[in-house]
């Protein structure tokens, strides 16, 4: 064997164990990058478990408080309201006496509307038993009687039922939007329209404010006092829907919920 052949077959040698070399470096880079992915993936899935859980155990003290305010404080003070307009016939017309208690009973029907508000906000029953656009509407009635600011609804809903913890997330969110509209956006009127079809469910809030929410979410985590707008990222998270912001013309903005294949499995069976 000649001095030439000597020199291929090594090189050839060389080159193959070269060439071996690197893919198994390629391959080993390729499971460590597989591996890290495989625990972000596992550790998106605890957090989103324990957020998950989180919103649950609140949601239920929520709902134990409302029921609570409504069947303990509710009926005494509805008792309470009985009891005074009672009273009212055996006090002498014009006297003092009649006047204030008249008062008192006015009073006592307002904490009554107050008790029933709060009720509600902490947990809409109205949710459970009729549905996410008619909750939605009831909430918007309810947020009219203070006479703040004036909410419409509007629906073209086609009677798809939606699945009850993503109803419940996108309601909080809705109702999120709504507090921050009127603690900052400075409107005058919102419109929440409701629709649906079997694959989609979009939300849109609309107000003729100045604009305080426009803003991506991406922007508004590294603000301080970010409108709430981290507790509607991770609600929509958890149901896998997204939220976008756009300008109102002439003023304003529109907030736009979307949640994808939000009925529940046996609904779509």
């Amino acid at each position: 064997m000649s001095i030439v052949d000597i020199i291929v077959i090594g090189s050839t040698v060389m080159l193959t164990l070269g060439i071996l070399v690197v893919v198994l470096v390629i391959f080993q880079q390729k499971q460590v990058i597989l591996h890290k992915l495989t625990l972000r993936d596992i550790d998106l899935k605890i957090q989103r478990e324990r957020l998950l859980a989180v919103l649950q155990g609140q949601e239920q003290e929520r709902k134990r408080i409302a029921e609570d305010l409504h069947d303990e404080v509710g009926a005494q003070l509805s008792v309470l309201k009985l009891n005074i307009g009672g009273l009212q016939p055996l006090l002498k017309t014009g006297s003092g006496e009649a006047e204030r208690l008249r008062e008192t009973k006015d009073f006592a029907d307002i904490i009554i509307q107050q008790l029933r508000f709060i009720s509600q906000s902490l947990h809409p029953q109205a949710l459970e038993n009729l549905g996410l656009a008619h909750a939605l509407d009831s909430f918007c009635n309810l947020m009219n009687k203070n006479k703040q600011v004036k909410i419409s609804f509007k629906t073209a809903d086609n009677g798809q039922p939606v699945d009850r913890e993503k109803a419940l997330n996108v309601y909080r969110v809705v109702q999120e939007l709504i507090n921050n509209i009127l603690k900052h956006a400075q409107a005058t009127a919102v419109l929440i329209t409701y629709q649906s079809t079997p694959t989609l469910l979009t939300v849109n809030i609309e107000d003729d404010g100045n604009g305080a929410l426009l803003g991506t979410l991406g922007e508004s985590r590294a603000k301080t006092g970010s409108l709430g707008l981290k507790n509607i990222e991770s609600r929509l998270n958890i149901i896998g829907g997204t939220i976008n912001f756009a300008n109102r013309t002439p003023h304003g903005t529109i907030a736009t919920i979307s949640v994808e294949n939000y009925q529940s499995p046996t609904q779509n069976s």
